[in-house]
């Protein structure tokens, strides 16, 4: 992949710390750099489980049996959960904490937090798309051969 494309992204994220200062001056008690590093940290986890979760969705297997089943985002969002229940990362109280509410951690926050994620990662795959990074085309005849595939081994 090469960087040029991953420029985009990059910039859109790093448009989002000034905006979180316009939001900290407009609230009372909001901390701009822990509100941008919150958004930061948004933004990376959702590049890195698009893109962490391109190989599972791209294997053989996962396209022969489970394309176009609606498989992809639970399988994302339990995995997201999974993994963030682990670390015990809960952004939804990080961000409550950035704008001067003292939360502590909750499974609640931990489920939310999966599921902006899960948002997330497919609004990566779509800017993904736009940059010619991902084309879902050429991922849906190859969902096709091998569907085609398990069909005529099924038949004989």
């Amino acid at each position: 992949m090469k960087a040029s494309r991953l420029a985009l992204p990059l910039a859109f994220g790093l448009a989002l710390i000034p905006c979180a200062a316009l939001a900290a001056d407009a609230v009372p008690d909001v901390e701009a750099g822990k509100l941008g590093s919150v958004l930061m940290v948004f933004l990376v986890l959702s590049l890195v489980f698009e893109t962490a979760m391109t190989p599972i969705f791209n294997w053989r297997i996962f396209l022969r049996h489970f394309e176009g089943k609606g498989v992809k985002i639970p399988l994302t969002i339990v995995l997201a959960f999974l993994i963030f229940w682990s670390y015990e990362l809960d952004i939804v109280e990080m961000l409550l904490a950035a704008l001067g509410h003292q939360k502590s951690s909750s499974v609640g926050g931990q489920v939310l937090t999966a599921l902006l994620i899960a948002g997330g990662s497919d609004g990566i795959f779509r800017i993904f798309v736009k940059l010619g990074i991902r084309d879902p085309e050429d991922r849906k005849k190859k969902a096709e051969q091998e569907q085609s595939m398990k069909r005529s081994r099924e038949g004989k």
